[in-house]
């Protein structure tokens, strides 16, 4: 058993401590560039987390074209030719790789944000 804290936890925690402890004492631009980096950290903290949900969609969008040499290059290829309308498992795996990335670029208002930057999304 690994007693020792995950990175993502150390992270959060990180976060949690700057947002708690110090941006309270900040004002003007000191306080912006500490919520800045509190922000940072917490989508480092969430790609952590997400990065198998995130390495899963990246290979259920790619599909057949995992084994060329540029994966995504060959599906934009396929995709503005043609080859790829229509296609049901590929809008899926679109939504669901867009699905993850919201989670880590734009979490939901109770993962922690300071009660400011809620009010400013209001």
């Amino acid at each position: 058993m690994d007693d020792e804290p995950s990175r993502g936890a150390l992270l959060d925690t990180a976060r949690r401590a700057l947002t708690d402890a110090v941006v309270p004492a900040l004002s003007g631009h000191p306080r912006y560039v500490a919520l800045m980096v509190a922000n940072a950290l917490g989508i480092v903290q969430r790609e952590l987390v997400e990065a198998e949900a995130q390495a899963a969609a990246r290979a259920r969008v790619l599909g057949d074209h995992a084994g060329d040499a540029d994966p995504a290059a060959a599906l934009a290829r396929a995709i503005r030719a043609g080859e790829r309308d229509g296609d049901p498992d590929l809008h899926r795996a679109l939504l669901d790789a867009a699905e993850v990335a919201a989670r880590i670029l734009r979490p939901e208002p109770s993962a922690g944000r300071p009660q400011e930057a809620r009010a400013a999304r209001a």
